[in-house]
């Protein structure tokens, strides 16, 4: 006895419409480091830049910094100034040097004119003081580095 053989399609039938199945496609707007090494406040801007359409590498010291961006492309760092280890100022001089295009934040808590000029004078293109403004965070990570050199 033989059985009716049927053409059984491989793969299920696509349906040609498009589905509005309450999510939305963000396209990303590039890949931010963030370097800090506070757990807590890391997933705090992790969450914020993520939410913003961005590509977040979250990283807790300047050489977990630069060994995520060794093969990587970065458009924008986020950099705790005061890390363990080597310091972030000492990162964001690596990063405008591998980096020369890409957006440089210094943050801190210690949220003086000395801080901020220093990290300037390294190639931040910002300085935000903690707590973060949100608002200030994002208009920065939407500007284009300029040189000021």
């Amino acid at each position: 006895m033989s059985l009716p053989t049927e053409e059984i399609p491989l793969s299920p039938a696509r349906d040609e419409r498009p589905r509005d199945d309450g999510l939305r496609k963000e396209t990303v707007r590039g890949s931010v480091l963030v370097v800090e090494d506070d757990a807590a406040h890391r997933e705090l801007l992790v969450e914020l830049v993520s939410t913003w359409g961005y590509d977040a590498m979250p990283v807790g010291s300047a050489e977990e910094a630069e060994f995520a961006v060794r093969n990587k492309r970065m458009d924008a760092a986020i950099v705790d100034v005061f890390l363990p280890g080597r310091s972030g100022t000492t990162l964001m001089s690596k990063l405008r040097e591998k980096f020369p295009h890409a957006v440089l934040i210094g943050v801190s808590a210690m949220s003086d004119a000395a801080t901020a000029r220093k990290c300037k004078g390294l190639g931040a293109d910002l300085f935000i003081g903690k707590p973060l403004d949100p608002e200030k965070l994002a208009k920065a990570l939407k500007s284009k580095h300029q040189s000021w050199h």
